[in-house]
């Protein structure tokens, strides 16, 4: 269900949380044209009830086609949590009845699974996460593509530059990404020399882990390379989004884990 098919399961909300004025004003912020709602005011006499300005605005919401829907919608309900968020818990029930969960930012699809643990990965990494999701969730394949893997593309930046790795904008996205994970190996080590693993399991291990970091990388070179929007849209299919993000996730976490724990 695209979150523009949604407005019937929030405008409830909606006007029970605002009042008639407040109504247009946060529809109009959401990019409606209230200009066609002026001639409804509530007044003494002749009132024009709030049901029947709910009534108005679905009229203009109808009129939307489906991507100009979507983007009111979304807009809609960060609009509406921003001025009222006590209405969050109510309408995250309503939204996960049609498919869509709510995150910090606004709604997301559910079909789309992040592991939400994510407040460890930092507030840029979170910041790129919800970006990847609004992203999808206005349609922008490519684009949520290329926010999930800028995440991981920042974060091998900082290595590089505190680590001195060299010129990373001569090395390939899997290069950065294996670069920064190698240099991170004494850090990976420590706990196994506290457990007494035995070395020649410390190297197994840590062989494993690299080449998994490694080939998770590649995963994401490929993506940005054939599907992001670097080199304009393409029209990528939606389920790879997800590929997208459980690949990043794996390699943000198996970074920063051993980065936060540097001497």
């Amino acid at each position: 269900m695209r979150i523009g098919d949604i407005w019937s399961s929030i405008r409830g909300v909606i006007r029970e949380a605002f009042s008639f004025a407040d109504i247009k004003d946060l529809v109009g912020a959401a990019g409606l044209p209230v200009h066609r709602l002026a001639h409804l005011q509530q007044a003494y006499s002749g009132a024009t009830t709030k049901g029947q300005l709910m009534d108005a605005i679905d009229g203009l919401v109808q009129e939307l086609d489906p991507a100009a829907r979507d983007r009111f919608v979304a807009a809609c309900i960060e609009e509406t949590l921003r001025e009222n968020p006590y209405v969050s818990e109510k309408l995250e029930l309503l939204l996960s009845r049609v498919g869509w969960g709510l995150g910090t930012s606004g709604p997301y699809p559910i079909e789309i699974q992040i592991d939400l643990e994510t407040a460890s990965l930092g507030s840029q990494v979170g910041e790129a996460i919800e970006k990847c999701l609004r992203r999808y969730r206005n349609g922008d394949i490519d684009g949520a593509i290329t926010a999930i893997c800028g995440a991981v593309d920042s974060l091998t930046a900082g290595i590089y530059s505190r680590l001195r790795l060299g010129d990373e904008m001569a090395d390939s996205y899997q290069q950065r990404v294996s670069k920064s994970f190698n240099a991170l190996e004494p850090q990976f080590r420590r706990p196994f020399l506290v457990a007494g693993l035995q070395p020649d399991e410390q190297n197994r291990v840590w062989q494993n882990h690299r080449g998994a970091v490694n080939q998770a990388a590649y995963v994401l070179g490929a993506f940005r390379r054939e599907y992001s929007d670097s080199h304009g849209a393409k029209q990528s299919p939606p389920e790879l989004v997800q590929r997208a993000i459980d690949c990043a996730v794996f390699v943000l976490r198996s970074i920063l884990a051993l980065d936060k724990v540097m001497p």
